[in-house]
């Protein structure tokens, strides 16, 4: 049993994605993550959320206020 635990984590890797800032057309903000592309949905003082562009997608970034 351990053997298998051991082995599930050793395949297990971090993935840090290429993230980056641009501008729509409307000069609104978007994050860049990959292939992927993220809508500032709400800001506060100290978060910036963010959510996927795609239809259907459920995924959504936070940042902090400086991104």
């Amino acid at each position: 049993m351990a053997e298998a635990f051991v082995t599930l984590t050793s395949e297990i890797q971090a993935k840090f994605p290429a993230i980056s800032f641009i501008n729509s057309n409307k000069r609104k903000p978007i994050l860049v993550a990959d292939d992927y592309t993220f809508k500032l949905n709400k800001a506060t003082t100290t978060t910036k959320y963010w959510i996927c562009t795609i239809t259907d997608c459920a995924a959504k970034v936070h940042t902090d206020s400086t991104n």
